[in-house]
């Protein structure tokens, strides 16, 4: 999804840091709410289903679109760095 943010941002003339959240937002919070998904974000109780990316900020995750990632699936690491955790 943060290349679709990329090229959204892309595609948009999206330069500014501001408009570059906005594609995140598009992707992520935007996207799971058009996909009727509940619980979504960062709050008590949640999921802790989550990717981690190593970005400084949310428009550097936008524009370089960083690998490797990992990610998290209720809490439990499932993805470390790109390599499938067993």
């Amino acid at each position: 999804m943060l290349g679709r943010a990329m090229m959204i941002g892309y595609r948009s003339g999206f330069l500014t840091d501001d408009a570059l959240g906005v594609a995140f937002e598009m992707v992520t919070a935007n996207g799971s709410e058009a996909l009727g998904v509940t619980g979504y974000g960062l709050h008590v109780s949640a999921n802790a289903d989550l990717v981690v990316v190593k970005a400084a900020h949310i428009p550097e995750a936008v524009v370089a679109v960083p690998k490797p990632r990992t990610v998290y699936r209720r809490g439990k690491c499932i993805v470390r760095d790109g390599v499938l955790q067993r």
